[in-house]
């Protein structure tokens, strides 16, 4: 069933959506006018300061080195592993790296691999058991130009070996699957890229696993000059705490401090608490992650109508601008009918203050994010 449940920020919200933990002074409140404008130029910047970032040379060296390896889907798919509230095992980071149709310029998990110019395809050009480094064009020059000026390398590569069971929704056969595989979960790689010889990105990541692959503590540093990434993530039992900090120079792009409450069962987030922000908007608030999503799929299993009283009592969260210290608005679940499927679903919206209201879609353009089903 095709629904239009939650989008663009939705994912964010319901996996990262925050109860601000800073002592912040009072915000005062825009009014609607105002405040749909200034959404607006929020929402302009936050794609201006995307598309920056993704013009840079790294990113358009390792952009060029998945087209070449026919995954042109790979931004969505890791934006997807990063807010995904689940447990993301190596198979999903493999998989968004690898072509969907296992073409012949698979790229495997150690050795190096070298772009062919003759046969369009990455060849194994000399074996490694603990070392993944890939030579390739670094953009569309260098390939009319035959020129493999781009080295990406994964070093220090440990793993932690586990057998797990995933269970997910088969949209052919339109049943739920439960499948079983033994992966091999990072604990430990050095990342770099280069391109004419000089280091664009360096990274580094450690991270430790319970017996069933659940993670106890995850250290990621990212450096893509004049960007900066750091992340950390840790805890016990079923309360955990992670924090993010995502910088161009000494300015904060995207960040957040959290503490994630799962499930008894470790197989969901029950809720979260903390603050997220992507500037200049930054969400604050609470919001019942379980609740709701249950909710969702038994209404999708099962048929009835929304309770939309219900959902809204399970979070409490407003959008702040925090250039202006000023609330935008309240986020709330409206009933929205799509059209084109002729369905009605819950969405996010955001009220202002005279209780009008306006799509998160309508703002943010096009959908990228919905509402995940699990089990």
């Amino acid at each position: 069933m095709k629904m239009k449940i939650l989008l663009l920020f939705v994912a964010v919200l319901a996996m990262l959506v925050s109860c601000n933990k800073d002592k912040n002074e009072e915000v005062k409140e825009l009014a609607p006018t105002e405040a749909k404008v200034e959404l607006r130029n929020a929402s302009e910047q936050i794609n201006t300061d995307m598309t920056d970032m993704m013009n840079m040379p790294a990113f358009v060296s390792m952009d060029f080195m998945m087209q070449l390896m026919d995954n042109e889907g790979w931004k969505s798919t890791i934006h997807s592993l990063i807010f995904d509230t689940r447990r993301t095992h190596l198979h999903a980071v493999k998989e968004a790296f690898r072509p969907a149709n296992r073409s012949a310029n698979e790229v495997g998990d150690f050795g190096v691999y070298e772009f062919n110019f003759e046969t369009d395809i990455f060849e194994m050009v000399e074996s490694s058991t603990t070392m993944l480094k890939i030579i390739y064009p670094s953009d569309e020059a260098a390939y009319a130009a035959q020129q493999n000026d781009a080295e990406f390398v994964a070093d220090n590569l440990e793993y932690l070996t586990i057998t797990y069971e995933d269970t997910y929704w088969d949209e052919w056969s339109q049943t739920w699957v439960t499948e079983t595989y033994e992966e091999q979960l990072p604990t430990n790689a050095s990342v770099s890229l280069k391109v004419d010889n000089a280091t664009l990105v360096t990274a580094t990541y450690s991270a430790s696993y319970t017996e069933n692959g659940n993670p106890q503590s995850i250290s990621a540093n990212i450096t893509a000059d004049p960007y900066s990434f750091s992340m950390s993530f840790s805890g016990s039992g079923t309360a955990y705490s992670t924090m993010l900090s995502f910088k161009e120079n000494t300015t904060e792009m995207m960040g957040y401090d959290l503490d994630v409450n799962y499930t008894s069962d470790m197989s969901d987030v029950e809720k979260v608490t903390g603050y997220y922000v992507v500037a200049p908007l930054k969400i604050d608030g609470w919001m019942n992650y379980a609740a709701i999503n249950n909710h969702m799929v038994e209404i999708e299993d099962n048929g009835g109508e929304y309770d939309l009283v219900f959902l809204n009592t399970q979070l409490s969260m407003q959008l702040i601008h925090t250039g202006l210290n000023a609330k935008i608005g309240d986020l709330q679940f409206k009933l929205y009918h799509d059209t084109e499927y002729d369905e009605y679903a819950p969405m996010i919206c955001v009220v202002y203050s005279d209780g009008t209201y306006e799509w998160l879609e309508d703002i943010m353009g096009e959908e990228t994010f919905k509402f995940s089903r699990k089990r």
